[in-house]
């Protein structure tokens, strides 16, 4: 492990001219990827086949808030150590505090719920689990694809952020905003590329630095809390992504790196579950919900060091995500079975390699 550790790191070098401040660009090589530790799971969950759930969020080493594939609830909380549904959140429909389209993500001790059509964010006290209600529901008057409660401010992804010397776009817009859910600093005159620029996040809790995944290139940015660039971090594959422009907004066109697909993060640690696959958007006979290739697990810590690289052994659903475990070192996957179709959660000890 400390041979890709070394190998990881081939550029660090400072560069100016982003923001107000310098960043730090360093490139993972190849290495993180050829090297990286084949790991099985310590403990593997298998949830009921006709208990019909994408994806599932663990906290407390014992509660599965899981997103449901049916119509009357948006999650199902399953009691890991019981083997059974024990809560229900999030009932669907437009009226109040329920939900049409949520986009779920788990930060400490609170469970955050984005409703990406009737512009909410619900909070949800983790330590009330399987019972939680909603402690607080946040109105938001502008469109971003990932929200993220910080305090008293909210914390969106730019709609218009992009930066392109290939198709001669360069927007001018700032990654990430604070805002109080009112209107937001970005100019909606220039191109608009909320459906194109999206990938997980993760907030330290104390230090309020930010990390944001880029899920269809292989970047990530490292922000201090006042959202200023500290690093940012590129490879180890390093095809892009075809863009084209329509209408006044960025779009997918030709091939597709598909590279960050979900991130949690502890105290000391940022995990992010990398794909790395490059292919035709238009090709028939593309997985579009398994890879071809066991999927990869980054461990940095919170200066974009690289601690640790494995492979998800069976593990391919492009769908997987990831949720930290009560002790750092230690993370969940959930991913739907290749063979059975139900939903598994993989249960890793990664500090037994590190």
């Amino acid at each position: 492990m400390r041979r890709i550790i070394c190998a990881a790191v081939v550029a660090a070098i400072l560069l100016s001219g982003c923001g107000n401040s310098s960043t730090l660009e360093t490139e993972l090589s190849p290495e993180v990827l050829t090297e990286a530790q084949a790991i099985a799971p310590d403990k593997v969950y298998d949830l009921p086949e006709l208990f019909f759930a994408g994806s599932a969020l663990v906290y407390g080493d014992r509660y599965a808030v899981c997103e449901m594939e049916t119509q009357e609830f948006a999650a199902e909380v399953y009691d890991l150590k019981e083997g059974n549904v024990v809560g229900k959140l999030l009932h669907y429909g437009n009226g109040p505090q329920e939900v049409l389209v949520p986009i779920f993500n788990m930060f400490g001790d609170t469970l955050q719920v984005v409703d990406i059509q009737k512009n909410r964010l619900f909070m949800i006290p983790c330590a009330d689990l399987p019972d939680a209600g909603i402690a607080r529901e946040i109105k938001y008057d502008f469109i971003t694809l990932s929200l993220v409660s910080c305090g008293d401010s909210l914390l969106a992804l730019n709609p218009f952020y992009f930066e392109n010397d290939d198709l001669d776009i360069h927007n001018g817009e700032p990654l990430f905003f604070y805002t109080d859910g009112g209107k937001a600093p970005y100019d909606a005159s220039k191109i608009m590329t909320a459906g194109v620029v999206q990938g997980p996040v993760a907030v330290h809790p104390e230090s309020g630095r930010v990390v944001f995944a880029n899920s269809v290139e292989s970047e990530i940015f490292i922000l201090n809390k006042d959202l200023s660039v500290n690093r940012r971090i590129t490879g180890p594959r390093h095809e892009s992504t075809d863009y084209a422009v329509a209408e006044g907004q960025l779009l997918f066109s030709g091939n597709i790196a598909n590279t960050y697909l979900s991130a949690c993060s502890d105290r000391e640690y940022v995990y992010l579950i990398y794909d790395g696959r490059y292919y035709d958007l238009y090709e028939d006979n593309v997985d579009g919900a398994n890879t071809d290739h066991d999927l990869y697990l980054f461990q940095m810590d919170w200066d974009g060091r690289l601690v640790g690289s494995y492979v998800l052994e069976g593990v391919r659903y492009v769908g997987s995500r990831l949720s930290c475990g009560s002790q750092p070192g230690t993370v969940y996957v959930s991913a739907i079975s290749p063979d059975e179709g139900n939903l598994q959660i993989f249960y890793y000890d990664l500090r037994k390699y590190n």
